[in-house]
């Protein structure tokens, strides 16, 4: 895992290009057969990516989180970006398509990364922040049935912006689900 300090924001006016790039850039972002994960001090968030083409993927908390296994104090947002992959967390087997996106709660322990299909691989970009308290891990799909465990997007909480004119269309989904403390709201394009 990659560490950044954070940067003082009169430093960073005098920065050069290249200085931006070394400081802020996250390059390359997807490796076959590899989990890399930047932990940034700004907020103390890990964002990085999974890639398993021929292997599966293990997230291990690594020396810098001084902890026993990875979600031990923090929690973890993924979203599938490539073809159709599976997460088995401690021991539950999750399919996860292209587009879907996961939130894993804090004190998952064993967490692995599958690409069904080697010749088009998952690709998982990661986020993980510090947690307070244990939330239940939820697929979050933008469409199909919800199930246990399942949170479907709903069509009006679906929002195209941009233009291909300007290299820029999306279509943002936004899910907004509660539990019995908090509510939680995850973006994605």
């Amino acid at each position: 895992m990659e560490v950044r300090t954070a940067a003082s924001p009169r430093d960073v006016k005098h920065y050069t290009t290249e200085r931006l790039r070394e400081e802020f850039l996250i390059t390359p972002v997807f490796c076959a057969d590899e989990i890399k994960l930047v932990y940034s001090h700004i907020d103390r968030i890990i964002t990085g990516s999974a890639m398993p083409v021929e292997e599966r993927l293990v997230l291990t908390a690594g020396r810098e989180l001084r902890a026993e296994y990875f979600l031990q104090r923090r929690e973890l947002g993924v979203i599938n970006i490539g073809g159709p992959g599976r997460i088995v967390i401690d021991g539950r087997l999750w399919k996860v398509g292209s587009r879907d996106g996961m939130y894993i709660g804090m004190g998952a322990k064993d967490i692995v990364f599958e690409s069904e299909d080697r010749d088009n691989p998952a690709k998982f970009y990661l986020n993980s922040a510090p947690a307070h308290r244990s939330c239940p891990t939820k697929l979050i799909k933008p469409e199909g049935e919800p199930e246990e465990g399942v949170v479907i997007v709903h069509p009006e909480n679906k929002v195209e912006l941009g233009s291909l004119e300007q290299s820029n269309h999306r279509t943002i989904c936004k899910s907004f689900f509660r539990d019995r403390w908090r509510a939680v709201s995850l973006r994605w394009v």
